[in-house]
């Protein structure tokens, strides 16, 4: 291959300014992270890169593509929690992340700092900005309560125990997100643990669908605890 056609340069570029903008994203645990971001800008330089490294003139129609189909990558991070969206921010930041590929790729690389940099610094200082704004909001912003249940009884009867826990939450307010079931304090119980929320103070249902449970025969230990949700 022609050396004046070699496209190292803009990849080692690319790599290092999406591990940069992944990092940031990691060190938050976001739902992508510093290899995603890394890879993404990687592949849009590689195939913007590609007509110059064929020999063919200037084509904006390759980044176009590329950054589409990065739209449909980031589709993939948006995650429905209920009656919450997730994953919104990252997956603009991945979108945007694939402009800083095809800039690296295109041999813009000044363009490529630029933008990586915007990334990584609006990423850090935006969220803050926006607490430090709802702070001044007449309305406070709205947080789901998160409810830990607990149940505990013989192993033997750990599947009427679910069920009875399943038909209890179906017909109560609270919106199911997960359960399961992990040895006791003995090898002959077992813990049922079952996550729910709603949007309002539910303590008194809670509290009542956990008493009405605790009269059950083989339960022979409830709890439940309560937090905010500050993952929004």
């Amino acid at each position: 291959m022609d050396a004046s056609h070699s496209i190292l340069f803009k990849l080692i570029t690319a790599l290092l300014l999406g591990t940069l903008i992944g990092a940031e994203r990691h060190l938050k645990q976001r739902n992508s992270n510093l290899v995603t971001h890394a890879l993404v800008s990687l592949g849009a330089a590689s195939y913007a890169s590609l007509p110059s490294a064929m020999g063919f003139e200037f084509d904006l129609r390759m980044g176009a593509q590329v950054i589409t189909g990065i739209g449909f990558l980031g589709a993939g991070l948006i995650i429905r929690d209920g009656t919450n969206i997730r994953g919104l921010s990252t997956a603009a930041t991945v979108w945007s992340t694939g402009a800083v590929g095809v800039f690296a790729g295109y041999g813009q690389l000044l363009l490529a700092v630029e933008t990586a940099v915007f990334i990584v610094v609006f990423n850090y200082s935006l969220p803050k900005l926006g607490k430090y704004i709802e702070s001044w909001s007449a309305v406070a912003p709205e947080q789901d309560r998160i409810y830990d249940i607990r149940l505990t009884c013989p192993l033997e009867d750990e599947i009427a125990v679910r069920a009875a826990l399943l038909q209890s939450l179906n017909a109560s307010k609270l919106q199911f997100r997960s359960i399961k079931s992990r040895l006791g304090e003995s090898d002959e119980s077992i813990e049922i643990e079952a996550i729910v929320f709603s949007k309002s103070e539910e303590d008194s249902v809670v509290e009542q669908l956990v008493a009405q449970l605790s009269l059950r025969s083989h339960v022979a230990k409830t709890s439940w605890s309560k937090t905010l949700d500050d993952t929004q």
